[in-house]
């Protein structure tokens, strides 16, 4: 009997440990929360929150359009707190999107069922947690700016970087804000939280580097939320003050002009005091195009030349020439200044709203090669017509500079690609979009051998079906989708803290063997330091989740998108006529179907 008794028990401990060891294989730990429905699930059990291992629960309404964005605040926080004590370090199972806890219950059923998100069934109970909340005397504390500030206050919700705390738990080193702590008006304080985002904010003339023969500008799109026709920017001023200081010759090659009032008043009245000014632009084989103020201009710059010319030429192996774009975007001021870069002549792009990378370079053998490639296209010899750019590579000041074009130079697969394969550091890459099939092969050697390779795509491009951002993913690439109104626009490269790659030219088989582009590389140390530390920025300030998904591009997930006035996902539909911005509305019944 005893022995039965024994074998009994050791059988029962053994199916304890086997169904010990089956939990903890199907079961992870969670590592981080986020909030109470983002979090970090420990699935390759390695202890450390890696990025690919953020869960997001989508389908928990954490924003309802029924509460206000104070209320909601409220209720999230409340809801992060019961996440923290629910799930941090504790063992889930993740599995079709739903979390189960331990003891088998349905995270999302608890959440639920306490009222720390809304449905159609316990809206009495959120009431009543909003209500708890209010007694709490919550405030919005910044990490970087060390301010606190009211729920309600204009600064208080828009920033990636707040934690909404009670006023017991500040840290000592946090200061009130100003304008919504300390104002005793509570009209107009209210008045204030009302403005959302902010128009025509003038930057000061700021280059991100400037040395004796270059200056460097990023346009921060970070800080604007409107289009403007106004010149807002470092990128901007600098170019009209350049028009402006011509005394004999301005030729420059642009895909277009289009609201922008200051470069082109700059342009006739530099035409008007003597200087002679040719150019170069972009139209369809039917002589159309997009830019509406290109053909306006002509009429008062008459030395211009569309590429729709060339249409219709037959190449030297006698094929049809191929039906393409003029994409460049470059001045060149007295033959000795260029001003080059990823900025069209538009009201997104000089305006901030589209972020772009542009810069002026003082050196007359820079500018003898843009003069060149401009003689080509001013003759009529556009996209294959034109002939390879002489091998150059220029000194000036701290910087070897080295320029190229499209399409004859093949610079994707002659000159970037070099780079990449050599990099053995990191590769950060800012820009609209890619689809090259050799560049993506490069980056992905490139991150197998141990290079940091990040890259910022912009949210339309990122879901065109020709888009490489899904491949890249799946092949380790950490790829971040902007989620502004605004375009991630540049088309550029920092690599080792050395080499600055930018230009006209996106990443494309059409960018390096169609089009009319220019490129390009600059070493310099000191550029490439500034260069990666906006990068990171950006980066830094997209939230992780569009590290694995792409936010509509006129959605409410991209930061004032609907409210912008633009067309940002090229649909012919405008913010709420959208049916992406205006889906919850029309569910709600506030506007009809």
């Amino acid at each position: 009997m005893k022995k039965f008794i024994t074998i009994s028990l050791l059988i029962i401990i053994f199916l304890i440990i086997v169904l010990s060891f089956h939990k903890r294989a199907v079961s992870h730990k969670v590592l981080k929360v986020i909030s109470s429905n983002e979090f970090y699930i420990d699935f390759n059990d390695n202890t450390t929150a890696d990025t690919d291992e953020l869960v997001i629960l989508d389908d928990i309404d954490i924003e309802p359009d029924s509460l206000s964005k104070t209320d909601t605040a409220r209720l999230n926080y409340l809801g992060n707190k019961y996440a923290q004590t629910t799930l941090l370090n504790k063992y889930v199972t993740y599995k079709n999107h739903k979390i189960t806890l331990s003891d088998g219950s349905d995270y999302k059923k608890l959440l639920e069922n306490k009222g720390y998100f809304l449905t159609s069934v316990n809206e009495k109970l959120v009431r009543e947690n909003i209500n708890k909340a209010k007694k709490l005397n919550l405030v919005v504390y910044n990490k970087n700016t060390n301010k606190y500030h009211k729920l309600d206050c204009k600064y208080a919700l828009n920033s990636p970087v707040i934690e909404i705390l009670k006023f017991s738990d500040l840290p000592d080193k946090a200061v009130p804000c100003k304008l919504c702590i300390q104002n005793k008006d509570n009209n107009k304080t209210k008045n204030i939280s009302q403005n959302k985002y902010p128009r025509d904010v003038y930057e000061p003339y700021s280059p991100l580097y400037k040395d004796s023969a270059i200056e460097f500008y990023v346009t921060d799109y970070t800080k604007y939320f409107y289009p403007s026709q106004k010149c807002l920017t470092t990128a901007c001023m600098s170019l009209v003050r350049e028009i402006n200081n011509a005394k004999s010759a301005i030729d420059f090659a642009i895909y277009g002009i289009d609201k922008q009032p200051y470069v082109i008043n700059a342009l006739i009245n530099a035409q008007k005091r003597g200087v002679k000014i040719r150019w170069v632009y972009d139209t369809d084989n039917k002589g159309t195009t997009i830019y509406k103020d290109s053909v306006k201009l002509k009429k008062y710059l008459t030395s211009a030349v569309a590429d729709s010319i060339a249409a219709g030429s037959v190449l030297p192996d006698g094929r049809k020439m191929r039906d393409s774009i003029m994409h460049n975007k470059f001045f060149i001021f007295d033959n000795q200044k260029v001003w080059t870069g990823s900025a069209n002549i538009s009201h997104t792009d000089l305006s901030g709203f589209n972020a772009n990378s542009a810069v002026l370079i003082n050196s007359k053998a820079v500018a003898s090669v843009f003069e060149k490639e401009f003689e080509q296209m001013y003759s009529g010899k556009f996209h294959q017509l034109k002939q390879p750019t002489e091998k150059n590579l220029n000194t000036a000041a701290n910087s070897e500079i080295s320029v190229y074009f499209s399409p004859q130079d093949n610079i994707i697969t002659n000159n970037i690609i070099p780079l990449i394969n050599s990099a053995d550091s990191y590769v950060y890459i800012p820009v609209f979009v890619v689809t090259h099939r050799s560049f993506n092969e490069a980056l992905i050697k490139a991150k197998q051998r141990g290079v940091d390779v990040r890259m910022i795509v912009d949210a339309t491009s990122a879901s065109s079906r020709y888009s490489s951002v899904k491949f890249l993913r799946q092949n380790g690439i950490k790829i971040k989708t902007e989620n502004r109104a605004g375009k991630m626009h540049m088309k550029s490269i920092i690599i080792d803290g050395r080499y600055v790659v930018l230009g006209s030219m996106n990443y494309t088989k059409s960018g390096e063997k169609y089009n009319d582009e220019n490129v390009l590389i600059i070493k310099n140390k000191e550029l490439a330091s500034k260069f990666k530390e906006k990068f990171l920025y950006f980066y830094n300030d997209i939230p992780d989740k569009w590290l694995y998904k792409n936010p509509g591009a006129e959605s409410y997930n991209s930061i004032n998108s609907c409210s912008d006035g633009v067309d940002n996902d090229f649909d012919n539909k405008i913010d709420l006529n959208d049916d992406s911005c205006n889906f919850k509305l029309k569910k709600a019944g506030i506007i009809k179907k």
